[in-house]
This record gives structure tokens, C-alpha cells and sequence, in this order.
């Protein structure tokens, strides 16, 4: 009996043993977590599996040794979305962060504080929003920091002076404000670490701090006038007047504030009825229940609205074939095998959502060969979705630079053919839509091919329609890096003048085949546009055009650079309109050559 004992006593052990060697570490697990939160939609991370034991042979990880304890997260160009989950305040021996160049959006989270052997911090290259958490300055560790080109707004806070370690400090291109503080280590660092922040001011980039209303930010304390020959009394009324003075300045600027709001309020209501005047009129039918909510625009989605609605409850991550900065997309196949596009809004807006079906009304009557037709829109309990056309050959993005040009390679027609549909789709929205649309993100991922190879712009009006009202927070989340034009980024206002620059960059894409972002470019310190500019000066055109193009005549890859250089012009008012650039376009490509463009019949 004892013997029996002891031998289910050690199977047991045995049992434990091995079940505790194949469990993931607790690093692991926080690791898994911080996927949870990402939008990986290219599987980037599909290594990262609960089935290992530990997370050392994962994409992007390295451990320290013995003891397992994960020391960097290098995860940069991996195209992730989503947010940085709080958890990794769990991953405590953390040395090297490293997320830059991906799509996160999200706050930088406080819970990083834990990380107190963190020694780099990566960012840059984001939507990372909110402001720097005063925790960052509990990171005694910390040599680098670089937030830099996201959408962080706020003051700068002191505590990261605290950070005597800290050797390298980039907070440009973001939108912070007020008086940088000198304090600690923070007066070290100059323009450069802060630059590409309107309101910023300081000792750093010597600018000068407004203070409010023209008088000092604090008014002398009374203590101050004291002196021999000035009596107290003379104090107490010098006081008195300062304040009278403030007061009734105050006074005065809230009646010109009340005045302002009344004239915006009238211009608001007038160009609404301008907007509901000149827009096509909209057939729409909706079908509405608790929680549940369907419009269709046109008409033309040829389904009992039950069905539509069951086929997206039923979406998901297996009909993901895509994500943006506003939200993933799916891949919804009917029935009868129609297929549509749908796009799950993953940023909510404020506001009514009268306001905003309205506004998807005025979208959703938007029709143009070289536009994507918007179907129609479906609030779920926990969703908002919109149904678009399904392009079979996907984005531009994927099929210029990914496995489509394997399959069938574009020559360089075919590029120009792109190239001139889709600017007929951005001249349409600039130009014959009323009021004007200015698209705010045009780039290859937002230019959609049909099997024919046309052209169709996506997420127009979508910037405007899904972010925050906040003029800061709608600039640059509406872009994407290396298609921003500098004034955008700058001074984080939208114009038809910015989406041609964008576009300039599209044409440079099309002719070298070239991300904007390609890292041969950063690494030289210039962008698509710098580089062209280089190459183009020591006439090196070999080395500017995609060798997939085939035979190219020279004249004509000279006079699409040209439109190019046009496009990308630093000051926005030397910059052609679409109209203008539209034209030069098709007076370059609409020649006898046009009936050899690329046609392919893809079974896909």
C-alpha cells in the first residue's frame, strides 16, 4: 500500500513537472496580450504561439539568459495596427522597445513605468495619440527617447528633466504646446529634439512664450511693491486695477467669442443647406432594430436586409483582407457570390449618429468610375460598418510592391494607366463635387484595381467623417508619412493643394516602384521626393525607373517626373490644381500608345 503511495506520489510529481516545463512564461503570456491589441493583418507576428514554452525564438524577441526574461521588442515596418496594451508593464526586465513605422494609434501607456530597466523607446512613426505620460520620467534608464511624427499633444512634461541618463531626445513633428520646461536634462536638448510643434515655445527653440491677454502669466505679489517712499495703500490699488483691467478684458473677449460662435453658427446652417441643395439626392431603405441599424445607398444592394445583416454578424478574422488608420477590413461573400468590401470603423467620433449617417449620405452619392461606390452602412451593437465594391486585385499598395507583381508584372502603360484614373477620381472630388472634397490620404493603399486594372479611390471624405473635430487631431491622422505635404504637417490644415503633393508622390511611386518610406531613403536622411531630386540633377534616370516598366522612352518618363516635381513644389501655392495636372496627364498619355495598355484577365 505504502509503495502504491509513493508511486502515484512521484507520477504526480512527474506530471507537474513536465505540465510546468511546457507552460508559457509569464512573460509569454503578457507578450500574447500585447498581440491581442495589435491589428496584424499580414500575420507578422505568427510565431507568437501559446504552445511554446517561452517567447525567445519569437519574431522580434530576445531574451536575457538564464532566466528567460524577455529584453527587446523590435518590431518595427511590420505594418501593425491597433493599440499598445497596457500589459507591457508586465514585461519588467524590458531594455528596448522598438515599435516605430507601424500604424498604432492609442495612448502611450502609464503601466510603462514598470519597465524600469528600459533603456530605448522607439515610437516614432505612428498615430500614437493622448499626451507623454509624466511616468516616462520614472524610467531612470532611459538613454533614448523618440516619440516623434505622431499625433501627441499637450505640454511636455518636466519629469522627463529627471532622465539624467538620457542621450538622445525626439519629440518633433507631434502637436504639443506651451513653454518647453528647463529643467534637468531637458535643458540640454535643442530645436531639433522639438521642431514640427506649432505651439511650442521656450529657451530650446527660442521662441518666445505668450502669456495671456498681454500681461504676465503671474501678476507681481504685493510684497514686491514694497519700498521706502510707496505707502501699502498704493499696492492694494495698483492690484485693484490690474485686475479691473483683466477683468474687463475678459468681459470683452467673451462677448466676441459669443459674437464669433453666433456668425459660425449662421455660416454652418447656410452651407448645410447648401450641402443638402447640391448633392445628388440619395434613394436609401433602412431596416432598424434594438441595437441594430442598416442603411443602403442607391438602392442597389439587391439583398433582404435580414440577410445582409446575418452575413456581418458572421464576419471574422478569416475574411480579414486588409486595414487601414480608420479600422479593418472584410471580405463579405453573398449567397449568390457577389462579394463586397466591409469596413469596421475602429475610431468612434463624437456626436450625434444623425450627424454622422448624414454625412455618410452625402459619400454615399458620390458616383465616379475612378471612386469606390460606397453601398451602404450597418451599425451593429458594437460596430459601425461600411459596405463598399470588392476590387478583386486588392490595393495598389499591395500589388505594386508585393506578390502581385510576381504574377503578372506592370509595365509601364499599365502604371500610367493607373496613374491618370486616379487622377481623374481626385480631380472629380475636388473640382465636381459640392462642396469640394479634399481626400487627406491619398497613397497606393487608397488607390483599388479592378480586374481591368482601373483605378478606384477609396476612403474619400472618410478623415473628415470618423476623427475628432479637433483640427490638430484630423491632420495628421488623415495622412500617412511620406505622402504628407510639408504645410500639412507643419501647420495641420487640409487642402486640395495637399492631396496634390500626395499625388506627386503617388506618380513617383508608379515610376520607381518605390515605397515613400523605402528605407534607403531614411537611412540617407531623405524622403521620395529628396531623392528623386538627387538622382534626377546627375540625369541617373537608370536608376530612377522600376526595371518591371520594360522598355521606356525617356521623353516620357522625363515628362511625368516633371508633372511629378510640379505636384511635390515645397510652397503649395506653386502647386498645379487637379484639373491642371488631370490635363497634363492625359496630354502625355493619351496618344496612340494608349491601346497597348496592360489589359489582364485574371481568374482570381
Amino acid at each position: 500500500m505504502s509503495l502504491r503511495f509513493w508511486a502515484l506520489s512521484a507520477s504526480l510529481s512527474i506530471a507537474l513537472l513536465v505540465s510546468s516545463a511546457s507552460a508559457l512564461t509569464p512573460d509569454g503570456e503578457a507578450l500574447l496580450e500585447l498581440k491581442a491589441a495589435f491589428n496584424d493583418t499580414k500575420r507578422m507576428l505568427r510565431s507568437w504561439r501559446r504552445a511554446d514554452p517561452n517567447p525567445c525564438g519569437w519574431t522580434g524577441i530576445t531574451c536575457h539568459f538564464p532566466d528567460l526574461r524577455v529584453r527587446s521588442i523590435n518590431l518595427p515596418y511590420m505594418q501593425l495596427g491597433g493599440i499598445i496594451s497596457p500589459s507591457i508593464g508586465k514585461l519588467q526586465r524590458l531594455q528596448r522597445l522598438a515599435l516605430h513605422q507601424n500604424s498604432l494609434h492609442g495612448p502611450v501607456p502609464a503601466e510603462i513605468r514598470n519597465c524600469t530597466e528600459l533603456r530605448a523607446l522607439y515610437l516614432r512613426a505612428n498615430y500614437i495619440q493622448g499626451s507623454i505620460p509624466p511616468e516616462i520620467g520614472e524610467l531612470t534608464h532611459l538613454t533614448i527617447l523618440d516619440l516623434s511624427s505622431n499625433l501627441l499633444r499637450g505640454t511636455i512634461p518636466p519629469s522627463i528633466g529627471r532622465l539624467t541618463h538620457l542621450r538622445f531626445l525626439n519629440l518633433s513633428t507631434n502637436f504639443f504646446s506651451g513653454e518647453i520646461p528647463n529643467v534637468g536634462i531637458l535643458g540640454t536638448f535643442r530645436n531639433t529634439s522639438f521642431v514640427g510643434n506649432l505651439e511650442l515655445c521656450g529657451l530650446p527653440i527660442q521662441k518666445l512664450c505668450r502669456r495671456s491677454m498681454g500681461f504676465p502669466a503671474v501678476l507681481p505679489h504685493s510684497d514686491s511693491f514694497d519700498s521706502p517712499g510707496i505707502p501699502q495703500i498704493a499696492t492694494k490699488r495698483t492690484t485693484h486695477f490690474l485686475n479691473g483691467i483683466i477683468i474687463g478684458a475678459m468681459s470683452t473677449m467673451a462677448l466676441a467669442l459669443v459674437a464669433v460662435l453666433g456668425f459660425l453658427w449662421i455660416c454652418l446652417l447656410s452651407r448645410k443647406g447648401k450641402v443638402e441643395g447640391e448633392y445628388i439626392k440619395v434613394d436609401k431603405q433602412f431596416v432598424q432594430d434594438i441595437g441594430t441599424k442598416l442603411i443602403t445607398f442607391h438602392g442597389n444592394l439587391p439583398y433582404v436586409s435580414g440577410e445582409i445583416i446575418k452575413k456581418l454578424e458572421l464576419l471574422d478574422e478569416e475574411d480579414i483582407v486588409g486595414s487601414g488608420g480608420f479600422g479593418t477590413v472584410y471580405k463579405m461573400v453573398m449567397e449568390d457570390n457577389n462579394v463586397f468590401a466591409v469596413k469596421r470603423i475602429d475610431r468612434n467620433r463624437d456626436g450625434s449618429d444623425q450627424i454622422f449617417e448624414r454625412e455618410l449620405e452625402i459619400l454615399g452619392s458620390i458616383r465616379h468610375i475612378n471612386l469606390v461606390n460606397l453601398r451602404g452602412y450597418c451599425r451593429l451593437t458594437l460596430a459601425k460598418l461600411l459596405i463598399y465594391d470588392y476590387l478583386a486585385l486588392g490595393s495598389l499598395d499591395h500589388y505594386l510592391h508585393e506578390h502581385g507583381q510576381d504574377e503578372q508584372p506592370l509595365n509601364w502603360n499599365a502604371r500610367m494607366k493607373i496613374a491618370l484614373g486616379s487622377a481623374r477620381g481626385l480631380a472629380y472630388l475636388h473640382h465636381d463635387c459640392s462642396p469640394g472634397i479634399v481626400h487627406r490620404d491619398i497613397k497606393s493603399s487608397n488607390i483599388l484595381l479592378d480586374r481591368s486594372l482601373e483605378p478606384h479611390v477609396s476612403d474619400f471624405g472618410l478623415s473628415k467623417l470618423l476623427v475628432d473635430d479637433d483640427a490638430h487631431i484630423t491632420t495628421v491622422v488623415a495622412g500617412t508619412f511620406g505622402y504628407l505635404a510639408p504645410e500639412y504637417l507643419q501647420n495641420g490644415h487640409a487642402t486640395e493643394k495637399s492631396d496634390v503633393y500626395s499625388f506627386g508622390v503617388l506618380l513617383l511611386e508608379l515610376v520607381t516602384g518605390k515605397r515613400p518610406t523605402d528605407p534607403s531613403f531614411i537611412k540617407r536622411g531623405l524622403n521620395i521626393v529628396g531623392w528623386l531630386n538627387t538622382l534626377s540633377g546627375e540625369h541617373r534616370l537608370e536608376e530612377i525607373v522600376d526595371e518591371k516598366c520594360g522598355n521606356v522612352d525617356v521623353e516620357a518618363v522625363e515628362a511625368i517626373l516633371d508633372i511629378a516635381a510640379m505636384c511635390t513644389e515645397a510652397n503649395p501655392n506653386d502647386r498645379p490644381s487637379m484639373n491642371r495636372v488631370l490635363k497634363m496627364l492625359e496630354e502625355e498619355i493619351m496618344s496612340p500608345c494608349l491601346s497597348d495598355f496592360y489589359e489582364p484577365h485574371l481568374d482570381i
